[in-house]
């Protein structure tokens, strides 16, 4: 497989756990030079999206392939076959591995499942990995040629650390929008109260200098911190973080310190009327924070939001829409509500309301969810 320089390294997930699917796609999605096309629970979903999809890379538990070996992919792909990264639990699988000589694999081993949740030190080896094949292959990238490897890495055990209950997560909340959304999010901030640790993120479709000015604007009349968002910035309660123009904004959790949100920044790839992107935002938002984020579709022309939106929903999250009376332009709630992604549509008067009970009551998201689609 071959792929013009500057283009994303595909990645298909196969894993039985669902928990472990969501973890490796929100880890994978955040590095900006590789992309999750899909992932599979079955062994002949693998297979099938494998060859659909044809990935470059497919990270994938041994249970999934073929007889506990690499899934034979060769005799579609021929001479460009992907590589294939396992996550093993037993390193007995591979004590005495049978690989031809066009076959290549990594095998990442330890003691426990990655399912548990508590293998950092795995996730952290296969990040380093991914990134390592990033940086040897950013140009053209393919696997031609490539010889054949076993490379086992024994990880030492790290337990998660222990949270308080009583301390609850970031809760972010994603506000996507284009035309009016500067007046719309003004009216919402202007109200908004929260009585837990939340973080307020915009994506307007603004070209450049015009979010530094909203910014400034937004600061008038809100008690938040209002700032435009920057590479590397941490994400911090009580904040709210505008997409700058001319940029994608998107959210990265650190592997080592899962606690830990910063944000990143690309140049827009999507139209100018489409940019900065609310799809990326709210697709990393809920990788990155599954169940505690709350994407709201507000005002504006187009579809932008309703791909976001379909994944904060997957992920657990919740989404409303700005109904068609109070919206300025009834295009991008429109798409999202006809897509079946919103879980309800309120009237802009009610969005903050909204925002603070979900940020009280995330451990009651399915209540929620039920009363919106009532």
């Amino acid at each position: 497989m071959l792929h013009a320089p500057n283009t994303k390294i595909k990645v298909l997930i196969g894993d039985t756990s669902v928990r472990s699917r969501l973890v490796l796609s929100g880890m994978i999605n955040a590095e900006p030079h590789l992309e999750v096309v899909d992932t599979a629970q079955t062994k002949d979903e693998l297979l099938s999206k494998a060859f659909d999809l044809q990935p470059d890379v497919i990270v994938a538990q041994p249970g999934l392939t073929v007889s506990g070996k690499l899934p034979l992919f060769r005799s579609v792909y021929k001479d460009q076959s992907p590589l294939l990264l396992m996550v093993s639990q037993k390193m007995e699988l591979y004590s005495e591995p049978n690989l031809t000589d066009q076959e290549s694999a990594y095998v990442l081993q330890s003691d426990s499942s990655l399912a548990a949740g508590k293998l950092v030190g795995v996730k952290v080896e296969l990040m380093n990995k991914l990134r390592a094949l990033v940086k040897g292959y950013g140009g053209t990238f393919t696997w031609r040629g490539m010889q054949p490897e076993v490379e086992v890495l024994k990880v030492k055990y790290h337990p998660t650390p222990v949270i308080n209950p009583a301390q609850k997560p970031l809760c972010l909340v994603v506000l996507g929008a284009s035309t009016g959304g500067s007046t719309a999010v003004e009216y919402v901030l202007r109200d908004l109260e929260v009585q837990q640790p939340t973080v307020v993120l915009v994506a307007i479709h603004m070209p450049e200098k015009f979010t530094k000015r909203l910014a400034r604007r937004l600061q008038k009349v809100t008690k938040w911190q209002v700032e435009e968002g920057r590479k590397g910035m941490a994400l911090q309660a009580n904040t709210v973080i505008i997409a700058p123009g001319g940029h994608d904004m998107f959210i990265r959790r650190n592997a080592l310190k899962p606690d830990l949100l910063t944000l990143d920044l690309v140049p827009a790839t999507s139209a100018v009327l489409d940019s900065p992107s609310v799809d990326t935002l709210m697709q990393s938002a809920a990788y990155c924070a599954g169940e505690h984020v709350m994407g709201i579709i507000m005002t504006g022309m187009g579809q932008d939001g309703t791909k976001g939106a379909q994944e904060i929903r997957n992920m657990g999250g919740v989404i409303i829409a700005q109904n068609a009376e109070t919206s300025s332009i009834f295009g991008m709630a429109k798409s999202a509500i006809e897509n079946g992604v919103v879980n309800g549509v309120v009237a802009l008067g009610q969005i903050h309301s909204m925002i603070s009970r979900f940020a009280a009551e995330r451990h009651l998201s399915h209540t929620l969810q039920r009363d919106l689609s009532r």
